[in-house]
C-alpha cells in the first residue's frame, strides 16, 4: 500500500511487522508490502527488538515499539535543543540581540528540520543547566526568572491602553516592500535597571540610516518630543513610522501630526515585525552592552556610533552604506 509523504509507522503496521518477521521474510521484503523505505522498518526492528529469554538473537516487539514511540513523542518536545550545534547557533544569536521569537521565526524559515518555537527557546534559557550561562541577560528585558503568566496578561493589559493604534497590517505596500526612504521603525535600547535612561533608535528601512536619541526615561512626553525633532530635522520627509506596544508610544498621534507621516504598531510580542530596528539594536549593542548606565553615554557618543553605523557597508544594500543609499534617492547627506 503506497503512501504519500511520510508518517510515523502506526500499531497495525508493527504488528504486520512482528508476524512478517517470524515467518522468515526480509525487511526489504516489509517494506515492499508496507510501501516503506526499506531504511525505515531497518530503523523500525533495530530500535525496538528485545533480547529473548533464551539468549537467541533480539525479537522485534510492537509492544515494545509503541512504549517507546510514545515515550520518544513526549522527550522530542523538550529534547529538540539538546543538538550541540542548535545550542550554539541560538545562543550565538541571543548573543547578538535576537530575541527568541526572532530566532524561532528565522529557524522555521532557514531550517525547517531543525525549527524549534520561542517557547522552546525560553525554556532553553531558564532551565537550570543553562543557569551558569545567564542567557537571560541577553533578553530584552534581562529578567533572571520568567514572569508567571498573569503578570505577562498584565503588560498585555497596559499596551492596551494606547488610543487609536493603527495596526501595521494597515501599513502601505511601498513601506512593506522598502521601496522608498522614509520609512521608519523605531525602538528603545535600555541600560541598567537602576537608571530610567534609554536610548531611543530609529531606522529606515529601505536604507538602514540610523538616527539615536538619549532619553531620561521611557516616558510618553520626552518619547513623543524625541521622534518629533529628529525625523523633522531631516530634509526629506517621513512617510510612515513602525512602533511597538509600549506605553511610551501612547502620544503617537502627537507624533502623526507634527511629521504628517503615518504611525503603525505591530501586534504584541512579535518582535519581528520591527525586524530592521531590531537588528540595529544588536549592532549597537557591541558600542553598548547590556547592562551599561546609558546616563553615561553622551549624546557625542550616539553621533559617532551613529556615523559608524551608517557608514558601514551593508550585504543587503549590495555593500553600499545607508547613507550613500539616503544620498543616491535624496541628494542629501551629513
Amino acid at each position: 500500500m503506497g503512501m504519500k509523504g511520510y508518517n510515523h509507522l502506526n500499531q497495525p503496521e508493527r504488528e504486520f511487522i512482528f508476524l512478517q518477521l517470524h515467518q522468515g521474510v526480509s525487511s526489504r521484503q516489509i517494506a515492499l508490502a508496507l510501501g516503506r523505505d526499506h531504511s525505515t522498518i531497518l530503523r523500525e526492528i533495530q530500535r525496538n527488538s528485545a533480547p529473548t529469554e533464551d539468549g537467541r538473537p533480539s525479537a522485534y516487539s510492537p509492544a515494545l515499539a509503541a512504549q517507546r514511540a510514545t515515550q520518544r513523542r513526549q522527550e522530542s518536545k523538550h529534547a529538540k535543543l539538546e543538538d550541540p550545534s542548535l545550542q550554539r547557533w541560538v545562543i550565538r544569536h541571543l548573543t547578538r540581540g535576537w530575541s527568541p521569537e526572532q530566532i524561532a521565526g528565522r529557524l522555521k524559515r532557514d531550517a525547517p528540520a531543525a525549527a524549534v518555537s520561542y517557547e522552546t527557546i525560553y525554556r532553553f534559557i531558564y532551565t537550570p543547566k543553562q543557569r551558569s550561562l545567564r542567557l537571560w541577560e541577553f533578553l530584552r528585558h534581562g529578567y533572571p526568572h520568567r514572569r508567571a503568566y498573569h503578570g505577562r496578561d498584565l503588560q498585555v493589559a497596559k499596551r492596551s491602553l494606547i488610543p487609536h493604534r493603527i495596526s501595521i497590517e494597515q501599513r502601505p505596500v511601498e513601506a512593506n516592500q522598502r521601496q522608498r526612504v522614509g520609512h521608519f521603525e523605531s525602538d528603545l535600547l535600555e541600560g541598567t535597571k537602576a537608571s530610567h535612561a534609554v536610548v531611543s533608535v530609529t531606522v529606515d528601512r529601505k536604507s538602514g540610516y540610523v538616527l539615536l536619541d538619549k532619553l531620561l526615561n521611557k516616558q510618553p512626553e520626552p518619547r513623543a518630543e524625541s521622534l518629533t525633532q529628529n525625523l523633522g530635522q531631516l530634509p526629506f520627509p517621513t512617510r510612515t513610522v513602525t512602533l511597538d506596544n509600549g506605553i511610551e508610544n501612547m502620544q503617537h498621534e502627537r507624533v502623526a501630526g507634527h511629521l504628517g507621516c503615518g504611525i503603525y504598531f505591530c501586534h504584541p510580542y512579535r518582535a519581528w515585525e520591527k525586524g530592521t530596528v531590531e537588528n540595529t539594536i544588536g549592532l549597537i549593542r557591541s558600542y553598548i552592552p547590556k547592562k551599561t548606565d546609558v546616563r553615561m553615554v553622551t549624546l557625542t557618543d550616539l553621533r559617532t556610533i551613529a556615523r559608524e553605523l551608517n557608514d558601514r557597508p551593508r550585504k543587503r544594500l549590495a555593500f553600499c552604506t545607508p547613507s550613500e543609499i539616503v544620498y543616491n534617492e535624496t541628494g542629501w547627506c551629513i
